[in-house]
């Protein structure tokens, strides 16, 4: 993963991972920046330059702090709903809740779902009645400015959010709604992000018109809207492109996509050895390793190993990098392939451990499905074999 593209970790909230993207930072800057030059001086004059940065600044930490608060929601009534949560990452269009699996119901993504929006008009409004309670006591104005408008982009977010198009909120709740309807969550989702195509699509052409008609003072939002627009048509089509391919999956065993059989290796080779003996290129995240008895010893992740660079981790023995077999997600060999990849979402990156019983018999990649995922989407002849 390209260095910049890898999320930093902040720390832990609720007990959930958050991190952020150097794309955030970005944000950050265009908030301070507009509050410090275009918001606050026009409604509060006469104040010092760095009294309107300072504010600029404080303001655009605060609103990120609102948007944390607005995913960490999403996060604690997944957790409630039974659905594991990866982390939460901050980036360049607000906020992601990463979930390693799937809400069981259309209940309950929608209500994992409205809580976010919810969330920021609490805040919003906790913002509004915060600027009458200043007012009333007659606090300086330019604090008191500060908060008002905090209110209204929590506002604003929370509208924003609820526009039927992926991956805000909104498409999200259309699609829980469409699933209840039809009981056919591909369908829910099919439906949605063709909704979410059109408003994107609307949203992009008012972009253009804003730039070409709008003047030099209307180019900057023109493009921003027209970004936006974009972004949203973008993620419409591919949150539908992963329907179709977990719909074209159900009824296929895992056992269909998975990696067998499993070979293990010593765990006292050094990583040297390993990687140089080639084994690095197999098609599978997992390594199971072996101890001199023959007892199996943990796993360790290609991805571990391959971010070595220095001769002397290089050197150590493989048990040095050992995970045990708690730290992925397993599966039946003849479990349902679409109802494990729903459950086990993200984490397959690392990985899914087929067990029969407490044998392991194979491993799951996004390799191996997408082989299969491939086989089930080919047009199928129609003319039989030898005719």
């Amino acid at each position: 993963m390209p260095v910049l593209n890898r999320p930093i970790r902040l720390g832990r909230v609720f007990g959930l991972e958050v991190s952020f993207n150097w794309s955030l930072l970005l944000i950050v800057l265009l908030i301070a920046w507009t509050m410090a030059t275009d918001v606050l001086p026009p409604d509060v004059p006469g104040q010092a330059t760095w009294a309107y940065w300072s504010c600029g600044v404080v303001g655009a930490f605060v609103f990120f702090g609102c948007l944390l608060a607005h995913e960490v929601s999403h996060a604690l009534v997944a957790r409630r709903k039974g659905v594991k949560v990866a982390g939460i990452t901050l980036w360049l269009f607000g906020g992601v809740t990463q979930l390693s699996g799937e809400p069981v119901s259309a209940a309950d993504e929608a209500l994992i779902t409205v809580v976010g929006p919810l969330t920021s008009f609490v805040l919003a409004g906790i913002g509004f009645g915060l600027t009458v309670g200043l007012t009333a006591v007659n606090a300086p104005p330019l604090p008191t400015n500060l908060v008002a408008w905090l209110a209204i982009l929590n506002l604003v977010l929370g509208v924003f959010n609820l526009v039927p198009a992926f991956p805000l909120d909104g498409g999200r709740l259309l699609s829980s709604l469409i699933w209840w309807r039809t009981g056919s969550r591909q369908r829910g989702t099919h439906r949605a992000s063709q909704v979410g195509r059109v408003f994107a699509g609307l949203m992009i052409g008012a972009g253009l018109l804003e730039i070409f008609l709008g003047g030099s003072d209307a180019f900057v939002s023109g493009a921003w809207l027209a970004f936006i627009g974009w972004f949203l048509f973008s993620a419409a089509g591919v949150e539908d492109r992963q329907s179709r391919v977990l719909s074209s999956l159900s009824k296929v065993p895992v056992s269909a996509a998975m990696t067998a059989p499993v070979v293990t290796v010593p765990d006292w080779l050094t990583v040297e050895q390993l990687l140089g003996a080639g084994a690095g290129q197999r098609h599978f995240p997992i390594c199971p390793l072996h101890d001199p008895a023959g007892e199996p010893s943990g796993f360790v992740c290609w991805q571990d190993l391959w971010g070595l660079n220095s001769a002397a981790q290089r050197q150590q023995r493989l048990r040095d990098f050992a995970r045990p077999r708690e730290a992925f997600p397993t599966a039946g060999p003849d479990e349902d392939l679409e109802a494990v990849l729903h459950r086990v979402g993200p984490a397959l990156e690392r990985g899914v451990l087929v067990m029969n019983g407490q044998e392991l018999v194979g491993i799951l990649s996004s390799v191996g499905i997408g082989q299969v995922a491939a086989l089930q989407q080919a047009p199928r002849s129609q003319t039989p074999p030898g005719a």
